[in-house]
């Protein structure tokens, strides 16, 4: 089954997605702590879909869908901007780049997430957890 949200290009937004979250993950789907992982990961994606993407635009929506399969986790948000090259990203580790704020939400997600896909030019990226 898909369960999806729409929010507002509006970082408060966010905490709405978390109360979705919990209403249809419940303990035996993911413990606290999957969850917080899961959640951190959502989060940056749903900023950066807010912020780069959508720029705040308040007539801009982001979406997400949310589905379970055999034993994976998926997670689909789309927002309406303009989209990004994400080939492009430096590395945020690298010792030029520490200081470089850009990319870092994006090397958050990769590291947590099991899957990583981007596609629609940026506007549009798929993460997937696997569930123990």
């Amino acid at each position: 089954m898909v369960h999806s949200i729409e929010i507002s290009s509006e970082l408060a937004s966010i905490n709405n997605v978390r109360v979705f979250l919990e209403k249809i993950l419940n303990e035996s789907i993911l413990t606290e702590v999957n969850f917080n992982r899961v959640f951190l990961a959502l989060s940056e994606v749903l900023n950066n879909s807010i912020v780069h993407g959508n720029r705040y635009n308040s007539s801009k929506k982001v979406f997400v869908k949310v589905f379970l399969e055999q034993r994976n986790l998926f997670f689909e948000v789309t927002d309406e901007g303009l989209g990004f090259s994400f080939n492009g990203i430096v590395d945020p580790t690298s010792i030029n780049n520490l200081k470089n704020e850009k990319g870092r939400g994006i090397f958050i997600i990769r590291q947590l997430a099991d899957e990583v896909e981007y596609s629609d030019e940026g506007r549009k990226v798929m993460i997937r957890f696997k569930i123990d």
